[in-house]
């Protein structure tokens, strides 16, 4: 799994949804260890099911988008550690699967997404 976003990824991510009016936008980076393109990050700027944020005071459309992002990372991590021997760990406010939208659903699954050479 990729290492914790960095803020300027996160910006630039931010700067090409909302430019282009995208639903989301992801980043994938070579794994050289497989040799594969894996997730790398990714922001969401889509349809929003539930209000569920992790702060419960108003924030701007633009800091929702990126409190989504990072929830929707959250409830990856604590499904696939369902698949591990980890416990999970869900913040009281966490996510559900019943919470999200398809486009939401699409973006989750991304993270678990692998390119191979010659593949795709």
């Amino acid at each position: 799994m990729a290492a914790q976003p960095s803020n300027r990824l996160q910006t630039m991510l931010q700067t090409a949804v909302q430019t282009v009016q995208w639903t989301y936008s992801l980043f994938w980076q070579l794994c050289p260890q497989q040799g594969v393109l894996v997730w790398g990050d990714g922001y969401y700027n889509g349809a929003i099911k539930t209000r569920k944020t992790v702060q419960p005071m108003e924030v701007s459309t633009e800091e929702a988008s990126l409190q989504r992002s990072q929830q929707l990372r959250e409830l990856y991590d604590s499904l696939s550690a369902g698949e591990s021997s980890q416990p999970a760990r869900r913040p009281s406010a966490a996510l559900s699967p019943e919470d999200l939208t398809e486009s939401e659903w699409f973006y989750l699954m991304c993270v678990s997404f692998s390119f191979p050479p010659g593949v795709g």
